[in-house]
């Protein structure tokens, strides 16, 4: 029983897909072949009926029948699809929004760049000297003065001097001199000795801290000799010539230190000296007035 329902159900399906499956076949064989009074696309349209014609009548013309009045056609039907509903648009009231502020970055320093200027070329500069203009200077010494061995082997003398300089260039002077000594002399005589001299000095360093120079020049002297020891001084006068070497240490361009070493010969000029010879040679008796020795000098010089 339950199987003859199945094949019922499963025929009757079978049927029913095949009627569907020939619907659309149907419908276009109509379209071609339904008047145009069919809508387009319709699958089903009834034919419309034609009156019948009544028989003609025997022996006479057919008359025509009133044409009955035409339906009007059906109105053609568009469907369109509804749009799709759209949410509801909600507007929530509330308060009102704050103002918008806009922030801009403050712009940043506009820097100017130049190009670095082109390094000149590398040279050799020498500085110039300064223009030399003459010289004044005030030299102040301490002055020793030895002799070869005398009487008594006691021969000394020492004292100080001051001088006047002038150099008109770097490389050339011209100094006065005044020297005071006091001592024993030669003949172990107390004496008193004043002495003058000019000397020219030649400075072979002038552009030298240490400057190396030579000097040569004239002098003469006063000298009050007590030959007896009694008290009782004669006055002797010496001319004579002396020449040296020495080193001015230059500290500043108005300040320097002097040494030198001066060897120096004279002759006594007085009007004695012919009655009383100053040097007498015990043992042949000759006698001379002609005399020398050495000076050493140092002191200081303050340029003008």
């Amino acid at each position: 029983m339950k199987t003859t329902q199945r094949i019922v159900s499963l025929v009757t399906s079978s049927a029913f897909a095949a009627s569907l499956l020939a619907l659309p076949g149907v419908a276009a064989a109509q379209a071609q072949s339904a008047p145009s009074n069919c809508p387009p696309g319709s699958w089903f349209c009834a034919e419309t009926p034609q009156p019948a014609q009544p028989p003609a009548p025997a022996g006479g013309a057919l008359q025509p029948l009133p044409t009955p009045a035409q339906p009007a056609p059906p109105p053609n039907v568009v469907y369109q699809q509804a749009p799709p509903q759209q949410p509801p648009i909600v507007v929530q009231q509330g308060p009102a929004p704050p103002p918008v502020v806009v922030y801009q970055p403050a712009p940043p320093p506009v820097m100017v760049v130049q190009p670095a200027a082109p390094t000149p070329a590398p040279y050799a500069y020498t500085p110039r000297r300064p223009a030399w203009r003459p010289e004044w200077g005030l030299n102040l010494r301490a002055v020793g003065s030895f002799f070869p061995n005398g009487q008594d082997s006691v021969a000394w003398m020492g004292g100080f001097g001051a001088g006047l300089r002038y150099k008109p260039t770097p490389w050339f002077g011209v100094q006065g001199d005044f020297d005071f000594l006091w001592g024993r002399d030669y003949n172990s005589y107390d004496r008193q000795e004043t002495a003058f001299s000019v000397n020219t000095l030649f400075f072979l360093t002038p552009r030298s801290k240490a400057q190396l120079y030579l000097l040569a020049g004239l002098g003469g002297s006063s000298a009050r000799v007590d030959r007896f020891g009694d008290g009782q001084y004669e006055r002797w006068g010496y001319l004579g010539a002396q020449a040296g070497v020495g080193v001015e240490l230059r500290l500043s361009r108005h300040f320097a230190l002097n040494f030198d070493v001066r060897g120096f010969v004279r002759g006594r000029i007085d009007s004695d000296a012919r009655y009383y010879p100053e040097f007498v040679d015990p043992r042949t008796g000759k006698a001379t007035n002609a005399s020398g020795g050495g000076l050493m000098t140092g002191g200081v010089t303050f340029y003008f």
